[in-house]
């Protein structure tokens, strides 16, 4: 069975789990964890600017995916670090 990878923003600490979970806790500080693309390739959080310059990134392309499915008026978005682009009809 595949996993899936979840990382405290926090406390920088990432974890396994397996697919069927909806939702990972960090056992250091009991906070929720962040689901990543199994294709993204996470920067270890020793290099500091690379660490906060991915999260950054990641986490303004998941909010532009929330937009786009709340705005009607949206037509199309783009995410380069998730590598896709969405267009409504």
């Amino acid at each position: 069975m595949s996993h899936r990878t979840w990382v405290c923003l926090s406390c920088q600490k990432s974890y396994r789990r397996v697919q069927t979970i909806s939702n990972v806790s960090c056992a250091l500080c009991g906070q929720a964890c962040e689901y990543v693309h199994w294709k993204l390739h996470i920067p270890s959080p020793k290099k500091t600017r690379e660490w906060k310059e991915f999260w950054t990134q990641y986490l303004h392309e998941k909010n532009l995916i929330a937009q786009f499915h709340a705005d009607p008026t949206l037509k199309q978005i783009d995410l380069p670090l998730l590598n896709q682009r969405h267009s409504k009809q």
